[in-house]
């Protein structure tokens, strides 16, 4: 075990609440409480849910701190009163992640969806996050990065990797089905991509301007959505009569109402990406009486889900495409999603 002592003040990405502008700048370095632990961060992900708490644009994500990230990987810097001393040490690598906590107790968390529970605080939302140089987690709700996967490679694991490996864990899709992936070169779809062929099956890449990068990825077929003149008759033609499921991992209606299209008989649509405006599905009764359609949902995944997505790292199936940028570079990173621009996954290295 090292020694590490943490300074009185420390860096932090703040957004000032009324211009909406992100500054770097000093503030006092949190001190965990209870359970608490204080994680020095070496790397943090930018995800697209920073986007929407960033600009407030989703009604059930305003945030309420002033310090946004929730992708966080480092190492344990002091240790909050009543975390437990014989599991946890100084020096040991952590992971910062989007739930902090929950309460354990409920209907939600005792029947496998605990990331949904009510009581629920989430990292850059209602606990201040990991565009910092030093950030909280709760050590009764944490993880332990594995051995064999760096801190950079992590942090985009535990948000935009997790939660494309549980869409594809609830889709239930047999190995050898066609999946579509819409937003495929992006910081989620270019996981989902590796994650759907490490469970074996066939990947649909839908995106624009990407070709090179999905199809050195792993995807079978590419489509360009700008190129397309149909994009739901080339689906359903390359699959060779539509795809098995489709997830949505863009924040565009459009990519929805594409997927009911191309969806096949008893086909699975996995929900993602969150459109800025409220977005009506194009499905009535019989899409599910007489097609068989499924519709599901998810953002992130449990503790056990995320040891499971990180293990397809160790591995070497799944390589996160990374992008390093610096703290000051949050706000560049914020409109390469919005514009949809950015190949990969954005990191931040902080130490």
């Amino acid at each position: 075990m090292g020694s590490i002592t943490p300074p009185e003040v420390s860096l932090a990405a703040i957004q000032d609440q009324k211009t909406k502008t992100i500054s770097v700048t000093q503030r006092q370095t949190p001190v965990p409480i209870g359970t608490q632990v204080l994680v020095k961060l070496h790397y943090s992900g930018v995800c697209a849910t920073d986007l929407h708490l960033a600009r407030g644009n989703i009604p059930y994500l305003q945030p309420k701190v002033s310090v946004g990230g929730h992708e966080g990987t480092g190492v344990i810097a002091s240790l909050g009163p009543e975390a437990d001393t014989t599991k946890w040490h100084i020096g040991d690598r952590v992971a910062v992640r989007w739930v902090h906590i929950v309460c354990g107790k409920c209907e939600v968390c005792t029947t496998g969806y605990e990331n949904l529970c009510r009581s629920r605080k989430l990292a850059g939302k209602d606990i201040e996050g990991t565009f910092a140089e030093y950030a909280i987690a709760d050590s009764s709700y944490m993880v332990r990065l594995p051995d064999g996967v760096s801190d950079a490679d992590a942090a985009p694991i535990l948000c935009a990797g997790v939660t494309v490996y549980k869409a594809l864990k609830i889709a239930g899709l047999r190995m050898g089905s066609w999946v579509a992936i819409a937003g495929a070169g992006g910081g989620l779809g270019h996981l989902a991509i590796q994650y759907a062929r490490g469970i074996g099956l066939k990947v649909v890449a839908l995106d624009i301007n990407k070709r090179d990068l999905c199809l050195s990825l792993g995807a079978d077929v590419y489509i360009d959505i700008l190129e397309t003149r149909n994009c739901v008759s080339d689906v359903i033609e390359a699959t060779g009569g539509g795809a098995h499921g489709a997830l949505i991992c863009a924040s565009s209606a459009q990519a929805y109402t594409d997927a009911i299209g191309f969806l096949r008989q008893t086909g699975t649509l996995v929900c993602i990406g969150l459109p800025s405006k409220p977005t009506t599905l194009p499905l009535g009764p019989a899409d599910f009486v007489a097609r068989g359609i499924k519709v599901l949902g998810t953002s992130t995944g449990d503790r056990q889900d995320t040891l499971e997505a990180l293990e397809y790292v160790a591995k070497g199936q799944v390589k996160p495409q990374l992008i390093e940028k610096k703290l000051g570079d949050i706000d560049d990173i914020l409109k390469e999603l919005e514009d949809g621009t950015a190949q990969g996954k954005s990191v931040i290295r902080i130490a």
